[in-house]
């Protein structure tokens, strides 16, 4: 997908997004971002798109993770989500005020709100749920199947 391309309009937008991230196509993914994007996650803020693409490369050698959009809504310069997360701990992570075990896969689901600049990915803000992920009905990672 051409840069300019990568923008939030639709939710399919969004899912073109997250399919880059489930499968670890940071370059892809970075494309949806601003240049100025603000991302808060643990103890870390990322304040550009090469950090946060840093950040879950790393990430990602101890653990896999997947995500999906249970609830999507667009309004404006808005996108909201709630989204399901599962994550599958091969090595232990213990960095920037995150703890992931082996053998302990963990399942949350996050309230998202992007703020979009031109449809690009600006501000990221992030919020969980303290429930179930079965209150979402989503269907699992592939690696429940």
């Amino acid at each position: 997908m051409a840069d300019a391309e990568a923008r939030i309009r639709s939710r399919a937008d969004l899912q073109n997004y997250l399919d880059c991230f489930n499968s670890k196509r940071y370059a892809e993914q970075c494309a949806y971002y601003a240049p100025d994007v603000i991302y808060k996650v643990g103890d870390l803020t990322h304040t550009s798109p090469q950090a946060i693409a840093d950040f879950y490369a790393d990430f990602h050698q101890y653990c896999d993770e997947y995500v999906e959009i249970a609830d999507f809504l667009l309004d404006g310069d808005k996108c909201a989500l709630s989204l399901p997360s599962y994550f599958r701990p091969f090595r232990d992570y213990e960095k920037h005020g995150l703890s992931f075990k082996v053998g302990e896969p963990r399942e949350i689901v996050s309230f998202i709100i992007y703020t979009l600049k031109d449809g690009k990915i600006w501000r990221i803000r992030v919020a969980r749920y303290p429930g179930p992920v079965s209150d979402f009905n989503p269907k699992g990672p592939p690696w429940k199947a």
